[in-house]
């Protein structure tokens, strides 16, 4: 079918609709009118009831981005699991932690004024 042939039958088949609609009687035109016009509502009630959702969504989404923002500026700047002296300690040769095995005794003889 041609571009022109496609036109000709769109406009046969708009006045065959527009010649139907003026031979309706005023009362089924105003029955038509009345739904079109609930139809329309219903529309717009719908769209309101989705831009809503949309605002109470973004207003959430909002709440949550400026909470973790607050907690990251209120968190410390760095963690250190292990402390500086302790680090040493765990990362000493064998040799050293033999010493450590034997820290009791160390204690002991401190107490007791027995070091040499």
């Amino acid at each position: 079918m041609t571009k022109d042939n496609e036109n000709e039958l769109n406009e046969s088949i708009r006045q065959s609709l527009d010649e139907s609609v003026d031979a309706l009687d005023a009362n089924t035109l105003s029955k038509i009118r009345q739904i079109r016009a609930q139809a329309i509502e219903k529309a717009d009630a719908r769209k309101s009831k989705h831009w809503q959702g949309v605002v109470v969504g973004g207003l959430a989404t909002t709440c949550v981005m400026v909470l973790a923002v607050m907690m990251l500026i209120n968190s410390p700047a760095s963690i250190d699991p292990v402390p500086g002296n302790d680090l040493e300690l765990i990362s000493s040769s064998s040799d050293d932690l033999e010493l450590f095995e034997d820290l009791e005794f160390y204690e002991w003889l401190e107490q007791n004024d027995l070091q040499s």
